[in-house]
This record gives structure tokens, C-alpha cells and sequence, in this order.
């Protein structure tokens, strides 16, 4: 019966209030039982790992949106996406000509079985979309 969070995030304010409160109790619990010396180096090591979390959560939230970027999500609409879904390679091929509508029907099934059971299995896919034009 373990205890379950909820899934909740915090946000680096949150972090550092909390911190910040944790590190009052630590600082005056070493100042009442180890003297003046033992508080002031871990007042020291708790200023130090503050902004050790503030880098790191820093570095986590501008590597999210790198990949955001690069995976389209976020790029303005007008920027040329790098590399094609396979749905819209397919609606490109029929537009050209290339493929009947049953053969593009046909394909289209199974791009979409594949990814939906590549999905089943847990592996992570590009999303697909239809582009409407």
C-alpha cells in the first residue's frame, strides 16, 4: 500500500520554497546541536545545491523545447518541416499522380495499422497527421 503523489509537478518556485524552508530547519538544527562552523558550511552546501537545481531544471525545460521544436510541435507555421510523416508523403504521391485512390487507400491502412501497433508495443512513433489542402 504505498503512497501515491498524483503525478503532481512542481514548478522552480515551489522547489525553491520548499528547499528553502527544509534548509531553515537544517541550518538551525546544526546551529542548536554542531556550532557555528558546521552551520555555516551547510548553509554553504545548501546555497550551492540550490543553484545546482536551478541549472539543472533550467537545462531539463530548454531541452524539452528543443526537442519540441525539432519534432515540429512548436515551429512557426510557416517553417518548412525537415522531414515528412509518412501520411503526408502518401497524400503527396496521390496529388502528383502516382497512386490511385485505392492503392493510396490501401497504403494508408497500413501506415496507420503499423503505427497503431507499433504503439500497442510501446514503442514510441511520430505522430501522423492529415494535411488538409
Amino acid at each position: 500500500m504505498g503512497s501515491d503523489t498524483g503525478g503532481r509537478s512542481y514548478s522552480l518556485t515551489e522547489i525553491f520554497a520548499i528547499k528553502f524552508v527544509l534548509a531553515d530547519v537544517v541550518i538551525i538544527a546544526a546551529l542548536l546541536f554542531a556550532g557555528p562552523i558546521y552551520a555555516l558550511a551547510i548553509t554553504a552546501l545548501l546555497v550551492v545545491s540550490v543553484f545546482l537545481v536551478w541549472y539543472l531544471v533550467r537545462r531539463v525545460e530548454s531541452a524539452e523545447t528543443e526537442t519540441k521544436v525539432e519534432g515540429g510541435h512548436t515551429a512557426s507555421s510557416n517553417a518548412e518541416p525537415t522531414e515528412l510523416d509518412p501520411v503526408t508523403k502518401l497524400q503527396n504521391r496521390y496529388a502528383d499522380g502516382d497512386l490511385t485512390e485505392a492503392e493510396f487507400e490501401a497504403k494508408l491502412e497500413r501506415v496507420i495499422d503499423a503505427n497503431e501497433r507499433a504503439e500497442r508495443a510501446g514503442m514510441e512513433t511520430k505522430e501522423l497527421s492529415l494535411e488538409r489542402g
